[in-house]
């Protein structure tokens, strides 16, 4: 028995002796726990909901079915940056693929870039300036899905 199997576990799945079930009721309660975790901070993401990150300064615009704008106006650019680079992959935020940094363009106090969007696939965004400081939503990145 570990810590986590009172967190696992509700209390309507112990036994009339109030021992815990097997290892592997203790698998599919951590199943499911993960599951509702990767649906609790997907919910309401999508490409229309552009506002989802306005206070980070953040806004993704479908442009088509394979490319988005990104406009950045946070706190990189709050802070005067010269040059901000938008860094993109796709799929799972905890693990990335097709990583790619793309330099953006500067219009008054914001920046702008069109990136790649993959059908199916998460697009998952983090800032960075020339001089390697981050904008990464405090570790959690941008997710668009």
């Amino acid at each position: 028995m570990s810590i986590f199997d009172n967190v696992l576990e509700p209390d309507t799945k112990k036994n009339k002796n109030n021992k815990r079930s097997t290892g592997q009721h203790i698998s599919k309660q951590a199943g499911e726990k993960i599951k509702e975790f990767k649906e609790e901070f997907s919910e309401n993401l999508d490409f229309h909901d552009s506002q989802r990150y306005q206070e980070n300064g953040v806004f993704l615009t479908k442009v088509s079915d394979h490319t988005a704008t990104v406009k950045y106006d946070g706190l990189l650019a709050k802070s005067g940056a010269d040059d901000v680079y938008t860094v993109v992959g796709y799929g799972s935020n905890n693990s990335w693929e097709n990583i790619q940094a793309y330099r953006m363009n500067r219009f008054g106090n914001s920046f702008h870039a069109d990136i790649p969007s993959m059908h199916g696939k998460n697009i998952n965004v983090a800032f960075k300036d020339s001089a390697e400081n981050w904008d990464n939503n405090s570790g959690m990145n941008y997710t668009f899905i």
